[in-house]
């Protein structure tokens, strides 16, 4: 019997919208929901005829095709987990970016002059009087609001689908595009034209279904040693030898937020500390409701009977076991939600909107491509992770597992007319550090990993070197796994994102910045009950535990350092991307530069997936898939600035 079994834990995420499909079949009452919505919006006519209206630009994905609709969306159905992005003034907008450059800069007397919400939102946010404009507006729509951030920013809405349509002047259907039917507006929604400069976009007019960027597998091992059939598996103690991690600091008196779908089990935590000596404390758990949340409700703490999908557990598991074991001093807030509870929005509302600020440091594992999550999508993150960096915020967003090619789903079968390149669209926005994959080049075992397991498991002996993450072959079947990067087409490149390797063609915000670990060869040890490996040994003695691994396996990571540069430094960072970039130029010594050289790999190719690049391979063989970027000396879209010599890095930042 083979000790690799794949288990099916990495399913999309469902709609934000409840669908109300039943076994394959719409219960709904097409007919009298147009009939209903039809005399409902001649009703309003009489109030919009002297009105005039502008057109909200990419609030329309793709997939949203009149042949692609299935019908539309019953108008008494509530629809929940709306946000309106507000807009700065001009100025306002250019004082605010004047000021973030300002906290980042030594010699400004703004350095580090970190602001609460409340401020973010008097200094900078929309006026009193045009937000009590929006909002009057919006309830004479029969809109409900909400909640509005404190930050002035945001502002969360929910009403029937009827209303929603009829308020944006747009029609609500469901569509036949993907594994499960998604929502979206019809076409282009209109706000009225003296409200529609301070609305740069509205989440949720389209489903959006971020996807946990992990994945995991059992092994049954007689003992939980830490190398099997040639796969060694990554510990704590691993990980601080490998990259250099000091025991001198541990980030005592930092909270990391971890941004998730899923409560945990305890007991996952209790087994792994004990076996790898490490002494995180268990999260604390909270649900954003003041932000639309819902809770999960308790984690599994055995294999489910019924089936379900325990992806965003999986997630959640693995972020706390990353984070935690990088930084053992730290606290960790781990935020929930269901997806229809304003997803992970509402977790990254409560991490940046809550006084006081409840974590420094925040890690987001969760993506999908920015070509289907369009403009608006990013526009939303991008207005978050701003409000973050104003308040001292450090965030890390992993880069997505499917390499280039980011729209496909990963660890499957890449498809025959793949989609173009295009990144995670969380990581595009340039306030957060986008955080990629790499794999060891450790072909020769007996040069980097011990025979034998310390009592903490640990058996790395030094540094490895590394090439760029990507796993093209997955049992004989071609895949799609390997680290994500690429160049945003919204965002632009950000005038810090300089130096060797950055493209001199200046086309948008390059990814990724920074890079670990991430590939299943050298996968990360974990304990899941929930999986069926709950590290506790049976009545024989035998041991089940679980490897972890993906991109959101390497953001943890970093997040986890951060606090313990916090630690050091005696204070929060903020977006710590200038400084890297400038690092990389004066320390480099700080950084593992990954390049064809140090991946190992011969006769590289950029069309032949492989560790020297994040391309992805046809449905049937290695060659004639989506090539994607080459690794390569300083920045490269595979494992952006390299990873990180701790030591050096926490000694030379400034």
């Amino acid at each position: 019997m083979s000790r690799f079994h794949r288990l099916p834990l990495c399913a999309r995420s469902v709609p934000r919208f409840h669908t109300g499909f039943r076994n394959g079949r719409r219960t709904l009452a097409l007919t009298a929901a147009l009939l209903f919505a039809g005399a409902a919006f001649a009703s309003a006519q009489d109030t919009r005829s002297t009105r005039e209206f502008r057109e909200l630009a990419d609030h329309v994905p793709s997939w949203a095709r009149p042949e692609n609709s299935i019908g539309a969306v019953p108008p008494d159905q509530k629809l929940t987990g709306l946000t309106i992005v507000l807009a700065r003034s001009a100025a306002k907008q250019a004082a605010f970016d004047k000021f973030l450059a300002e906290q980042q800069d030594p010699a400004s007397p703004n350095y580090q002059k970190w602001l609460t919400p409340r401020e973010v939102g008097e200094r900078y946010g929309v006026a009193d009087s045009e937000l009590q404009a929006l909002t009057d507006w919006l309830k004479s729509q029969n809109l409900h609001v909400d909640w509005v951030a404190p930050g002035k920013n945001f502002v969360g809405i929910s009403g029937t689908a009827g209303d929603v349509g009829l308020a944006f002047q747009t029609d609500i259907n469901y569509y036949d595009a993907g594994a499960s039917p998604k929502i979206s507006v019809a076409s282009a929604p209109l706000v009225p034209t003296e409200l529609a400069p301070m609305v740069q976009a509205i989440r949720g007019l389209y489903s959006i279904e971020d996807r946990p960027l992990s994945h995991v597998q059992p092994v049954h091992s007689a003992r939980p040693a830490m190398s099997v059939d040639g796969f060694n598996f990554v510990t704590p103690a691993d990980f601080n030898t490998i990259y250099d991690v000091p025991s001198s600091v541990t980030g005592k008196g930092y909270t990391i937020g971890i941004v998730g779908r899923s409560r945990t089990d305890f007991a996952d935590f209790s087994a792994f500390r004990k076996l790898t000596k490490t002494t995180f404390p268990n999260p604390t758990e909270v649900v954003p409701t003041k932000f639309g949340g819902v809770d999960p409700g308790p984690a599994y703490t055995a294999p489910p009977t019924d089936g379900a999908d325990i992806g965003d557990q999986v997630e959640a598991t693995l972020d706390v076991f990353r984070a935690g074991s990088v930084a053992n001093g730290a606290k960790l807030l781990l935020v929930v939600t269901t997806s229809a509870g304003g997803d992970i929005g509402a977790d990254a509302e409560y991490l940046v909107q809550t006084e006081p600020l409840p974590a420094q440091v925040m890690n987001l594992s969760f993506g999908l491509c920015e070509s289907e999550a369009g403009s608006a999508g990013v526009k939303y993150w991008d207005s978050i992770f701003a409000q973050a960096q104003a308040e001292g915020i450090s965030v890390f967003v992993a880069s997505g597992d499917s390499g280039a090619s980011g729209c496909d789903a990963y660890f499957s079968t890449p498809p025959s007319s793949p989609a173009p390149n295009s990144p995670n669209y969380i990581c595009s926005s340039s306030h957060a550090t986008c955080v990629g994959g790499t794999e060891f080049n450790d072909i020769d075992q007996s040069k980097y990993w011990s025979s034998s397991n310390k009592s903490n498991l640990g058996s790395a002996l030094s540094y490895i070197p590394e090439g760029g993450w990507n796993e093209p072959l997955n049992g004989g079947e071609t895949q799609a796994a390997a680290s994500g990067g690429g160049v945003s087409k919204f965002i632009k490149t950000p005038s810090w994102q300089t130096g060797k390797g950055v493209p001199s063609a200046r086309s948008g915000r390059y990814m990724p910045d920074l890079a670990f670990t991430a590939a299943g060869h050298d996968g990360y040890f974990g304990c899941l009950a929930a999986g069926g490996s709950s590290c506790v040994p049976n009545s024989s003695g035998e041991y089940y535990f679980s490897y972890f691994y993906g991109t959101s396996a390497a953001a943890p990571g970093m997040a986890g350092i951060t606090v313990l540069l916090d630690q050091k430094l005696g204070n929060k960072q903020g977006n710590l991307n200038a400084e890297l970039y400038t690092m990389a130029s004066k320390s480099a010594s700080a950084f593992h530069d990954v390049t064809v050289s140090s991946s190992g790999v011969k006769s590289c190719s950029v069309k032949t997936p492989s560790m020297c690049n994040n391309s992805i391979p046809s449905p049937t063989k290695l060659t004639g898939g989506q090539p994607g970027f080459l690794v390569g000396t300083g920045f490269d879209e595979v494992t952006g600035l390299g990873s990180l010599n701790v030591s050096k890095f926490l000694s030379d930042y400034k």
